[in-house]
């Protein structure tokens, strides 16, 4: 075998090995991404009593059932315990709508993000991800 045969052999070994080695730390890379993905992507969620809220301005009440979805277990033992603290902050935000506030599907989603962002202030916790209304009428 002459110098430029062991050379070029020794270069496709070179990259056979890096392409094994690349393929190897792909497939663990992605690996750990699904299960860190798996994990981060578990909610809990917590389903307040019904309530009853008056409309600023109207005659007519609201009826709601609320879902608070959170992705920490701890925060959602911790809204369990305050319930009151919810029910009555969220009440306070309902009587400070009128009825063309909640009106249609962006009322909904607005009333929902507010919702969120003062719990999230109340209990100074971030991991409050979403707000679903199971039942949302005006009466």
């Amino acid at each position: 075998m002459n110098n430029k045969t062991i050379i070029l052999l020794i270069v496709l070994i070179l990259v056979i090995v890096l392409a094994v080695l690349g393929i190897v730390l792909g497939i663990t890379y992605y690996r750990s991404n699904t299960q860190h993905t798996s994990k981060s992507m578990e909610t809990y969620s917590f389903t307040l009593q019904e309530m009853y809220c008056n409309i600023k301005e109207s005659k007519r009440i609201l009826r709601a059932v609320i879902t608070v979805e959170a992705n920490n277990e701890n925060t959602i033992k911790n809204l369990q315990e305050k319930e009151f603290l919810i029910r009555d902050d969220i009440n306070k935000i309902i009587r400070s709508k009128t009825e063309e506030d909640l009106e249609g599907k962006e009322g909904q989603i607005s009333l929902q993000d507010e919702i969120k962002n003062s719990l999230i202030n109340l209990f100074n916790d971030s991991s409050i991800t979403n707000i679903y209304f199971n039942e949302l009428i005006i009466q």
